[in-house]
């Protein structure tokens, strides 16, 4: 592979090249040598490590044409995605997650921690599926998978020993749902316990609904905190905080904070499934982030969901989702922008446990090249990613072209991005 050179990038703030050799960041600096090296010019432009997607469903993906939308008091989207699983192949499943990861890759992604349903209904399907994907896919992106119990495991008798044999075949979490389960003490405790003596790190979705009297993220904090599990807990959703009353939420957060949980948020569903049957107020529902950082936790978000009932507009575009994060969540001025991409780059990789990940000289180049000078212009114009790179290698190239019709009847080509032309239209 040669040697890539990144002339000019805004790197930190500041314009930098970037060589790379033999998939790694070799040096950061002013005006590097560029011998023998592929030269890319990104004068200018805003350069981030890439995209991690860090709680997401790609073998449920792209089913929404496949069964009735969510209406008030119709059928939850658990049980029209339930239904739906019962006839899902292999093949169906490899199909659709394909052209979620590269979607994804497209819009920057070169991680991601994945869910893999498996229970009674979609059996181990889904774990062969994705595994085909992870070798297929090696080149453009890291794929880790979390063997996950959407129907939760006290439903039937065969799901507790598909985790196991999930586990087995290499899937490197393990993922629960308490509130699938009646007893959801006793749900936790299985993981926990499985987790453990498997040796794999552990991934609830937890919280997500609006009564304080099922909480479970504080039990799980305890959890982690007895059995020493101290960085190796992602809670996904955790909405319930927003219901707490301050000094309740404060005790929570603080037993979360000493668990070193990983907190990662999913706007876009939030937004979508919350509030259907309450007649009285519209909850949004979102995980209170800026609250959550300043408390020191670390905080990713997510897509979760894509084109299925639990978010019929999911897309794998993390800048996208770092949008609707800074409208719902408060984190519009441009202080917080600044910072807001952590939440889809370092905290995510964190979150994940993604080694040699970053904008450093030694990490793994897993870089995006954005068409926008910062961050808060990034998220604000949705910028396009004009180059993405795995190993140092170019894995996506994307470019924007706009023609503006003049008044005179002449018309532009404008490359990248958009300028009046004189005249106007």
């Amino acid at each position: 592979m040669a040697d890539l050179l990144l002339r000019g990038g805004i790197v930190h703030r500041s314009p930098r090249d970037i060589l790379v050799r033999d998939g790694r960041i070799e040096r950061i600096g002013a005006s590097l040598a560029a011998t023998g090296a592929d030269v890319i010019d990104v004068a200018g432009k805003l350069v981030l490590p890439g995209f991690v997607e860090s709680h997401i469903h790609p073998d449920k993906a792209f089913i929404a044409d496949r069964t009735q939308g969510l209406t008030a008091g119709g059928p939850t989207p658990q049980i029209l995605v339930a239904e739906l699983k019962k006839q899902f192949t292999v093949d169906d499943i490899y199909g659709r997650a394909r052209k979620v990861l590269e979607l994804a890759v497209r819009h920057g992604c070169t991680a991601m921690r994945a869910h893999v349903e498996i229970d009674a209904f979609v059996e181990l399907r889904g774990v062969e599926a994705m595994q085909r994907l992870q070798r297929d896919l090696a080149g453009l992106l890291d794929l880790e998978l979390i063997a996950f119990a959407q129907e939760g495991i006290f439903n039937d008798t065969v799901t507790q020993d598909l985790l196991r044999e999930g586990v087995g075949m290499g899937l490197r979490w393990l993922g629960g749902c308490p509130y699938m389960d009646k007893d959801q003490r006793g749900h936790i405790d299985w993981f926990f316990e499985t987790a453990q003596a498997l040796g794999v790190p552990l991934d609830f979705h937890a919280d997500s609904a609006d009564d304080p009297a099922l909480l479970t993220s504080e039990y799980i904090a305890e959890q982690t905190i007895e059995r020493g599990m101290h960085g190796r807990v992602t809670l996904g959703h955790l909405c319930m905080l927003d219901v707490l009353e301050p000094p309740r939420r404060a005790e929570v957060v603080a037993r979360l904070r000493e668990a070193r949980i990983h907190v990662i948020s999913l706007p876009a569903t939030e937004m979508h499934v919350k509030a259907r049957t309450d007649t009285r107020r519209t909850w949004r529902g979102v995980a209170r982030l800026g609250e959550l950082r300043d408390a020191g936790l670390n905080v990713a978000v997510s897509t979760n969901n894509i084109v299925n009932p639990f978010t019929p507009y999911g897309h794998p575009d993390l800048l996208r989702q770092a949008l609707v994060t800074a409208m719902v969540a408060h984190l519009g001025n441009l202080d917080q922008m600044a910072w807001l991409l952590e939440f889809i780059t370092t905290n995510a990789a964190r979150a994940i446990g993604l080694d040699g990940y970053g904008l450093a000289e030694g990490c793994r180049a897993d870089l995006v090249v954005l068409d926008a000078r910062d961050p808060a212009q990034a998220i604000t114009e949705q910028s396009e990613k004009l180059y993405v790179i795995k190993a140092g290698r170019v894995v996506a190239r994307n470019t924007r072209s706009t023609e503006l019709r003049l008044s005179s009847g002449a018309h532009a080509l404008v490359e990248d991005n958009i300028q009046v032309m004189p005249g106007g239209f």
